[in-house]
């Protein structure tokens, strides 16, 4: 991989931790919680974020934007290092596009 490449996969891994926190936050702990209650969360008013329901959609927007942005910063190093006939192993490809998918099953299976 050349410097440009490279400094854009380290880019798409950043990026992609930061919106793994959010992701865990979200699908993991904040929207089962709300499920669990027997009130619908569009009712729901807490004292910190306000209405619930808008918190838990902004928080999954931000989410995915986020995992869009990294996919997209991962898939323009793969081809600017294709362009530039780099050399790039199959573990280096492969680990992100895993993340990845990972990611966008526990959106889809959270309710986005």
């Amino acid at each position: 991989m050349d410097r440009y490449s490279l400094k854009l996969y380290y880019a798409s891994m950043i990026v992609y931790i930061f919106g793994s926190i959010t992701l865990i936050l979200y699908t993991l702990i904040i929207k089962p919680i709300a499920l669990m209650y027997h009130e619908p969360i569009n009712q729901m008013v807490s004292p910190v974020f306000g209405n619930y329901a808008r918190y838990l959609f902004s928080l999954e927007l931000f989410t995915m934007i986020i995992m869009v942005v990294s996919l997209i910063l991962f898939l323009l190093s793969i081809y600017h290092n294709h362009i530039r006939n780099g050399k790039i192993s199959k573990p280096t490809i492969i680990t992100p596009v895993l993340l990845f998918a990972f990611a966008f099953v526990l959106l889809g299976v959270s309710g986005f």
